[in-house]
C-alpha cells in the first residue's frame, strides 16, 4: 500500500515538473483518465471472478504506462524550457519510487560487499572489514552466508580487505550514518539524478536540438538499464556521471572540470582507468605536456590507493588481462553486448543500439561523440573476450552503464539526422515500456543466471514445453539465431553506412512473418537439448551448479539426476550425442532402452537412440548422473 500512494504521489507531481496552464490541465486529466480506465478494469476483472492478478505487476504496469504518456507529453510540447534541471527533478522522484521497488530483490552479488565497506568506514574509520565477518550476523546487512570473496586482498595481521575500490562506499558512508542502507542507495540515485542533468546540457552543448532531447531523455532515463542501476549499489552510474562530466570538460578545455572528474571515475572502479588512459592520449595528441603530467599524477593516485590496501597496483587483477587473445572471443563479446537475447542491446535497451548505429555516420556526429567513443575503445575491447561482458549477479549490460550517455548522445543526433531512426523510435518505445514494467514488477528476474536464455525465452518455454529459447539470439551459448542475428546486423550497418537510411518500410512486413515463423518453429523439437533450460519437464533433480555460484558463467550447466528421478523433452527421431558426467557408473533408460555408462568425472559422451518424434522421457534407474546437452548426430 504504501508503494502504491508513494508511486500516485510521483505521477501525480510529474506533470507540474514539465507543464503551465493547458498544457498542465490536460496532463492531469490524462492522469485522471487513465486511472478511472484502470480501476475500471480492475472492478470488470474481479466482476469476473478473476484472482490470480499480481497487484506489483498491475502496479508497475500503471506506473511505466502513465510514464510513457507522460513522455509522449513532453515530446510533443514546444513550451518545456530549462530541460537539464526539469529532468534532474523528474529523476529524483522517479528514481525514488523506484528504490523501494528494486529492493523488493535481495542485495547480492558485489552490493553486500560495497555496503560492508561502508559500514567499516562510517563505524570502525577503516578498511579492515575482518571484524565484520566475525560478527557478520550483527551487521546492518546481516547476511550470515556472507565470507571473504575467493582472492581478496588480505594483511599480515589477519586484516582482511575488499577487492572493491573504497571510493564507492565512502561516498555512501554520510547517507549511510543518517539513513541506513537506504540513504547508501539513495546517493546512487542522487548520481543518476546529476547524470540526468549533466547528459542533459551534454547533448545541448553537442548541438542536439530541444525538441530531440524531450523525446529521447526519457527512455535514456527511465528505461533500461539506467533505471535499474539507479536504485542499486554499483559504481556505473557514479562511473557515467563522472564520465561525461570529463568529455565535457576536455570538449570546453576546462581543466577544473574534466580533471577532478577524470579523477573520481578512476578512483571509482580500476578498470576504468582505461578510459583516463584514452583521454590522456587525446591531451598527448593537443601537445599539452603540463597538463598531461597533472593528469599522469591524477590517474596514479588511485593506483597508489589500491597499492596501499592490497599490495598490488592492480588489486586482483593482472596485466595479463590486457593482453590480446584469439580473434573468436573478441567476436562473441561484441556480438553479445549488441545482439544477445540476455545481456545485449537489441533486447534489453534497444535505444542505445542506435547509437551504435551512429558509428556509421561518424562524419555527421558531434565532436563529443567521437571523443566519447575513442575514449571507450579500448575499455570495450578489454571486456570483449572477457565471460564478464553478460554480467555476474548484476542486471544485464552492467558493464557497458559507464559508456551509455556517448551512445545515448549518437542516437540523439542520429534520429535527427535519419528519417529511418525516427521511424524506429516507436518500436524502440514500445519494447522498453514492456522490459521495464517486467523489471518493476520483477526486480529478481534481472539477477539471470547467464545459462543461454532470456525472461522471455524461459516464460515461452515453460509455457508450451518446447525450445522457445533456441530462436533468441545468444552469445552466451552461441547458437544458430545468435549467428543469424550477427549476418543481419552487418548488413543493416552497412545499408545505414552506405544509404545513410535503413528500409524502415520493409521492418514491418518482417516482423510480421518473423513472428509467425516463430511461433511455427518454436513449437517444434530443437536438435539441441540443453537439460537445465525452462521447456525441459523436471521431475526432481536440481540445477547444476546452483544457482548463485559465484561465476556461474564459468562452468557447463547441467541437471543432477538420482535413482527415479527423470526429465521430458521434445526431441527429434534418431540417434543423439549425450553429453554426461558422472562420479560412478550410472544406468538411464529412453524409449524402451537401457544404457549403461561408465564413470566419468570429466565431461564424456554416448549415443543413444530417440525411438520416435515428440516428447521423450530419460529416467536414471541407477546411479547419480549430471546431464550436460544432448544433440541430434547428423
Amino acid at each position: 500500500m504504501t508503494l502504491a500512494v508513494s508511486t500516485a504521489v510521483v505521477l501525480a507531481l510529474l506533470p507540474f515538473v514539465f507543464f503551465r496552464g493547458r498544457e498542465l490541465a490536460r496532463a492531469l486529466g490524462i492522469e485522471i483518465a487513465i486511472y478511472a480506465f484502470a480501476g475500471a478494469i480492475a472492478i470488470y476483472a474481479h466482476s469476473l471472478g478473476v484472482q490470480d492478478l499480481d497487484p506489483a505487476t498491475a502496479l508497475a504496469t500503471l506506473f511505466v504506462l502513465q510514464l510513457a504518456v507522460i513522455a509522449i507529453q513532453i515530446g510533443a510540447s514546444s513550451q518545456v524550457q530549462n530541460l537539464a534541471m526539469r529532468f534532474a527533478i523528474a529523476a529524483a522522484l522517479v528514481y525514488a519510487s523506484v528504490l523501494p521497488a528494486q529492493l523488493r530483490a535481495p542485495i547480492d552479488g558485489d552490493e553486500p560487499f560495497y555496503l560492508l565497506l561502508t559500514e567499516s568506514m562510517a563505524r570502525d574509520h577503516d578498511v579492515d572489514l575482518a571484524n565484520q565477518y566475525r560478527d557478520i550476523a550483527h551487521t546492518d546487512l546481516g547476511r550470515p552466508d556472507l565470507v571473504p570473496q575467493f582472492g581478496d586482498p588480505s594483511g599480515p595481521h589477519g586484516e582482511q580487505y575488499s577487492r572493491h575500490e573504497p571510493f564507492l562506499p565512502l561516498l555512501m558512508v554520510p547517507a549511510y550514518l543518517l539513513f541506513g542502507v537506504p540513504g547508501a542507495i539513495a546517493m546512487i540515485a542522487l548520481c543518476g539524478v546529476l547524470l540526468a542533468r549533466s547528459l542533459v546540457r551534454w547533448m545541448e552543448d553537442e548541438g542536439v536540438s530541444d525538441q530531440t532531447i524531450r523525446i529521447v531523455m526519457p527512455l535514456v532515463l527511465f528505461g533500461p538499464p539506467i533505471i535499474y542501476y539507479a536504485a542499486r549499489v554499483w559504481p556505473e552510474v557514479p562511473g557515467a556521471l563522472c564520465f561525461v562530466e570529463a568529455v565535457r570538460g576536455m570538449r570546453q578545455r576546462r581543466v577544473q572540470r574534466w580533471l577532478p572528474a577524470l579523477f573520481a571515475l578512476v578512483m571509482l572502479k580500476l578498470r576504468f582507468g582505461l578510459l583516463g588512459v584514452m583521454l590522456l592520449g587525446t591531451i598527448l595528441l593537443r601537445k599539452k605536456p603540463r597538463i598531461a603530467v597533472i593528469t599522469i599524477v591524477a590517474m596514479a593516485v588511485p593506483l597508489a590507493v589500491v597499492w596501499w590496501i592490497s599490495g598490488s597496483v592492480l588489486n586482483v587483477h593482472t596485466w595479463r588481462e590486457l593482453l590480446p587473445s584469439a580473434p573468436k572471443p573478441y567476436l562473441i563479446g561484441l556480438c553479445g553486448l549488441l545482439l544477445d537475447g540476455a545481456a545485449g542491446l537489441l533486447v534489453q535497451a534497444p535505444l542505445f543500439l542506435l547509437g551504435v548505429f551512429a558509428l556509421a555516420r561518424w562524419r555527421s556526429m558531434p565532436e563529443g561523440f567521437r571523443l566519447g567513443a575513442i575514449a571507450s575503445s579500448l575499455y570495450v575491447v578489454t571486456l570483449l573476450p572477457r565471460s564478464e561482458w553478460h554480467g555476474g549477479w548484476s542486471p544485464p549490460l552492467r558493464y557497458i552503464v559507464v559508456l551509455l550517455p556517448v551512445l545515448a548522445l549518437g542516437a540523439a543526433k542520429l534520429i535527427e539526422l535519419s528519417s529511418s531512426a525516427k521511424e524506429m523510435l516507436a518500436p524502440v518505445a514500445v519494447w522498453t515500456i514492456g522490459i521495464t514494467a517486467h523489471a518493476l514488477a520483477a526486480p529478481w528476474s534481472l539477477f539471470h543466471i547467464a545459462n543461454g536464455e532470456n525472461a522471455i525465452g524461459e516464460w515461452l518455454s515453460a509455457m508450451f514445453h518446447s525450445d522457445f529459447s533456441r530462436l533468441f539470439p545468444s552469445f552466451i551459448r552461441l547458437n544458430t539465431a545468435g549467428i543469424a542475428a550477427a549476418v543481419l546486423l552487418i548488413a543493416f550497418f552497412a545499408v545505414v553506412k552506405l544509404r545513410g537510411d535503413a528500409p524502415a518500410f520493409a521492418i514491418a512486413p518482417l516482423i510480421i512473418v518473423g513472428v509467425a515463423l516463430f511461433f511455427h518453429y518454436g513449437r517444434t523439437p530443437a536438435d539441441r537439448i540443453e537439460f537445465e533450460d525452462a521447456h525441459v519437464i523436471h521431475n526432481g533433480g536440481e540445477l547444476y551448479p546452483y544457482q548463485y555460484q559465484v561465476a556461474r558463467f564459468q562452468y557447463r550447466g547441467g541437471w543432477i539426476l538420482k535413482k527415479g528421478e527423470s526429465v521430458s523433452f521434445l526431441a527429434h527421431r534418431g540417434r543423439h550425442q549425450l553429453f554426461y558426467s558422472s562420479a560412478a557408473p550410472a544406468t538411464i533408460e529412453l524409449g524402451g532402452r537401457v544404457y549403461t555408462l561408465g564413470a566419468a568425472p570429466a565431461y564424456a559422451e554416448t549415443f543413444i537412440e530417440v525411438p520416435l518424434e515428440g516428447r521423450t522421457t530419460l529416467n536414471c534407474i541407477e546411479g547419480t548422473i549430471n546431464l550436460d546437452r544432448m544433440e541430434l548426430a547428423r
